[in-house]
């Protein structure tokens, strides 16, 4: 019998590409940061429509008007799916961009991984809003662990701890933005 090292079925980070597609040329953080921003912008939806559920049923205290009748909690989820659908669109456009010249030269500029970190970090930014204002907009019904949105938001602001989304990153992305060379490798 034949024995594989773990080395056989995975690779490390800073691993040399051994693939010849163009798609497995991208760098090691455009291929996992986007994957964030996406996750948190899923949090957030599922943020969006478990407020529009309570909203539907609940009945805040000290008050005879349902919570959907609230114009607070009609501003929120306003304000809500317009950061998670915007940040949606900007994350989807950039990863294009980035894509079809990858899978055309097997070449990604330098400011084309600014933008997808860019994208990335502004879909956890708006994901975490989000989810906040929802998160208040539901009361104390958000605190328990039976409702969703308690686990939406301790998941996004979990997401907001990993390093490639850091706020830092910013600084990065806008040397290059800038026209300058970028202040980390892992760009």
């Amino acid at each position: 019998m034949m024995c594989l090292c773990p080395d056989t079925y995975g690779s490390g980070f800073t691993d040399p590409h051994v693939l010849p597609e163009p798609r497995y040329r991208i760098p090691p953080f455009s291929r996992v940061i986007p994957g964030l921003g996406a996750m948190a912008l899923g949090i957030a939806r599922t943020a969006i429509e478990t407020l529009t559920e309570i909203a539907g049923a609940k009945t805040p205290e000290r008050t005879t008007q349902m919570l959907r009748d609230n114009h607070g909690a009609q501003v929120r989820v306003s304000q809500a799916e317009s950061l998670v659908r915007s940040a949606r669109l900007f994350l989807f456009d950039t990863l294009e961009r980035f894509w079809r010249p990858l899978i055309a030269t097997g070449e990604v500029t330098m400011e084309a991984r600014a933008h997808v970190r860019l994208a990335a970090s502004h879909a956890v930014s708006s994901a975490v809003q989000a989810v906040d204002l929802l998160y208040i907009g539901a009361g104390a019904s958000a605190l328990y662990t039976s409702c969703p949105l308690e686990r939406a938001f301790r998941d996004v602001h979990a997401i907001t701890q990993h390093i490639g989304v850091h706020p830092r990153v910013m600084e990065t992305t806008g040397r290059v933005l800038l026209g300058l060379e970028p202040d980390t490798p892992l760009l």
